[in-house]
């Protein structure tokens, strides 16, 4: 089974109809109406889950813990509130930190002991080169998705010797989810710092979690997939 957290986002979205081909998927959403074009789907399930709501998080841990057999865990969850460092309130640097980095935590700890048993896991962060370039205005996006990174390399060493790999995807900018947000002058120029002068696709994206799920020997690795973005 593949969990996919943040699957009515615009990149889950466009990932589910992959990862439908390739195992049972089991997506979580605050709006279940998004996802309804794939309810028919005989392989797709969906879970209510609120990143923000602590008892919401417990209740999508709970069945977690109910599973058997093979796990893959993708995190797709993301919030970005650009400002200056010091015009941040407390409460948006929170709100960045809790849902892009601490939310994660609960569900990968429930999720641990099943693959435990099963002796086999795949656990799949996803983070930005924003985490490495970390422009004006990002302080809170970067720093919680630089703290990814180092988790899930530590997760790869504590639970290697059994069966659980841990990577990254650190993406870049893609024709889809933050990046349509972004105006278009700023668009022009990122387009400029890709060799390939196109943002990417999310065929790109499933690529490499395909291959995570196949190897048994890839483990924490911060995975680029930003089109040579310099």
């Amino acid at each position: 089974m593949i969990i996919v957290i943040g699957a009515s986002s615009s990149i889950g979205k466009e990932l589910l109809p992959h990862l439908l081909k390739t195992d049972e998927v089991l997506g979580t959403t605050t709006t279940p109406e998004k996802l309804s074009e794939f309810k028919s789907e005989p392989n797709f399930n969906y879970l209510k889950l609120d990143l923000t709501d602590k008892n919401s998080i417990e209740a999508a841990c709970a069945e977690f813990t109910k599973l058997q057999g093979k796990v893959t865990f993708l995190n797709l969850s993301a919030v970005s509130i650009d400002k200056l460092f010091m015009n941040y309130t407390q409460e948006e640097w929170d709100s960045s930190i809790n849902l892009n980095l601490n939310s994660g935590l609960r569900l990968i700890q429930s999720l641990l002991p099943v693959m435990m048993r099963a002796k086999w896991g795949r656990i799949i962060t996803t983070s930005s080169i924003v985490a490495h370039n970390c422009p004006a205005g990002t302080a809170a996006y970067a720093a919680s998705k630089a703290g990814l990174i180092s988790m899930t390399k530590t997760l790869a060493h504590e639970y290697g010797r059994f069966g659980i790999t841990a990577n990254t995807l650190t993406l870049g900018y893609f024709d889809t989810g933050l990046t349509k947000g972004i105006n278009e002058n700023m668009q022009q120029d990122i387009l400029k710092r890709i060799p390939r002068g196109s943002f990417g696709s999310c065929t790109d994206i499933f690529h490499a979690i395909d291959f995570i799920i196949k190897s048994d020997f890839l483990s924490g690795s911060e995975i680029k997939i930003d089109g040579g973005y310099n």
